[in-house]
């Protein structure tokens, strides 16, 4: 993975992920320990999670729209910068002027900002690492970063509203947002803006029309979707589970989300080493090993080997969801790419609410075993739909239109296409060149 790394605009993009990541999980922890204990309801913690991150993964799609054919150059340091000012007025309302309706409302915008913020840098990572043949690569080191940051950020989050208050982790966040800004506004060799602009209205109906109309994006999108259901039953049943069921306490709670986020990071290691195999493979091994996890933790008589389970669920989460994402970056045609990182985005955004609420619909009407058991279960049957649904992954050599999809672009009948996606020259594990204009050739009403 050196090569990757070799590129300077690559660094500056890595960086911006990593510190995006970091401050979003420092700031969320900041925010709900400050309404929940402000407002003393678990509905007040309720709101903020579905002010900050369900309802912007709606909206963001639209905003992505707007801005996918500008340049990242301006757009990308602007979303940072303005993601600072919020947090630093997030900052003052904690002090000394609290209210939740200030607090969710900033929330909510900033939570559409760093969706926005997320699929725009994805996308601009893909042009770069795609460019250089090195796709898999780079994301590869994203999914450490991430991983890394999505591991020691709670953490530093708790740290700093304990050491010092809320109103000082905000105002780390409002600093970390600027250096994000600052070292995008100076890097060179971030893609160039669309050369003709696309009208923004019907964008998005036209990207949801093209993930329906290209088999492989339609089948990984709705896996994903099932798949994220699942996976996520687990998150408010494991506190329930390590209380009541293995009698551990706070202590056991905190080595099984501790032993998870360390799977997880595992889990970019063993992707960063087994990047070259068919994404098919690695997502259905990512999956399969989630819902192993699920069962081991299902059927754990103790909190060692339940432990064990949530280890193993975090390898594969670790391991499945970059694999998937990868798989979408190779299928889709360059001009819908920032689209189908928004529309990815908001789904793991919006799909793990259903999955909490069934969760804990489970556990409150049986018990967090069978919870457990349940997204084991769906998480294993996901592996074997994966495996049938996945056939032929990444074997095609001649990609989809980058247009609307079912518009015909000549009189002959023939829909417009990319010039063929062929292997790199150099042996690169499975990225292809795309050829193709980076807008979509058909405007959208």
């Amino acid at each position: 993975m050196k090569p990757v790394l070799r590129i300077p605009v690559y660094r500056r993009l890595l960086a911006a992920y990593a510190l995006n990541e970091l401050a979003f999980m420092v700031g969320t922890v900041a925010l709900a320990l400050l309404v929940y204990r402000r407002t003393g309801s678990a509905l007040g913690a309720t709101a903020f999670f579905l002010a900050s991150q369900f309802v912007p993964a709606l909206i963001s799609p639209m905003a992505v729209a707007r801005l996918d054919q500008l340049s990242p150059r301006v757009v990308l340091p602007l979303l940072h910068w303005l993601e600072a000012a919020i947090f630093v007025v997030l900052a003052w309302v904690a002090s000394d002027h609290f209210s939740v309706v200030a607090v969710l409302a900033l929330a909510f915008l900033d939570g559409v900002l760093a969706l926005t913020a997320r699929a725009l840098t994805r996308a601009a990572t893909v042009s770069v690492t795609g460019a250089a043949g090195l796709l898999r690569d780079g994301n590869a080191v994203s999914n450490a970063a991430f991983s890394l940051c999505f591991m020691f950020g709670p953490g530093l989050g708790g740290a700093l509203v304990a050491a010092g208050s809320t109103s000082l982790a905000l105002l780390a966040n409002a600093a970390i947002f600027a250096v994000c800004g600052l070292n995008l506004a100076t890097a060179r060799g971030l893609p160039e803006p669309a050369p003709e602009r696309e009208e923004a209205k019907g964008r998005v109906r036209a990207a949801l029309a093209y993930a329906r109309e290209v088999p492989q994006i339609s089948r990984l999108f709705l896996l994903q979707a099932i798949g994220v259901l699942f996976f996520t039953i687990s998150v408010p049943v494991e506190v329930v589970f390590a209380q009541h069921s293995l009698h551990a306490g706070a202590a056991g709670y905190g080595g099984m989300v501790s032993a998870w986020g360390a799977g997880a990071v595992a889990g970019a290691a063993v992707y960063a080493r087994w990047r070259g195999r068919p994404n098919r493979e690695l997502i259905v091994g990512g999956a399969g090993a989630l819902g192993l996890g699920f069962v081991v933790m299902a059927a754990a008589p103790s909190l060692a080997v339940a432990i064990v389970g949530a280890a193993v669920g975090g390898i594969g989460n670790g391991v499945e969801s970059v694999a998937a994402r990868t798989a979408i970056q190779e299928e889709a045609a360059e001009g819908w790419m920032a689209m189908m990182m928004s529309l990815y985005e908001a789904l793991f955004q919006s799909v793990p609410g259903a999955g909490m609420l069934i969760g804990g619909g489970i556990t409150a009407l049986g018990s967090p075993r069978t919870a457990l058991a349940v997204a084991g279960a769906g998480s294993l049957a996901v592996t074997v739909a994966a495996w049938f649904a996945l056939t032929g992954l990444g074997s095609r050599l001649q990609p989809h239109a980058g247009g609307a999809p079912g518009i015909q672009a000549d009189g002959a009948g023939e829909p417009q296409t990319e010039t063929a996606r062929e292997p790199q020259a150099d042996g690169h594990r499975g990225a292809l060149r795309r050829d193709a204009p980076r807008t979509p050739a058909v405007r959208h009403q």
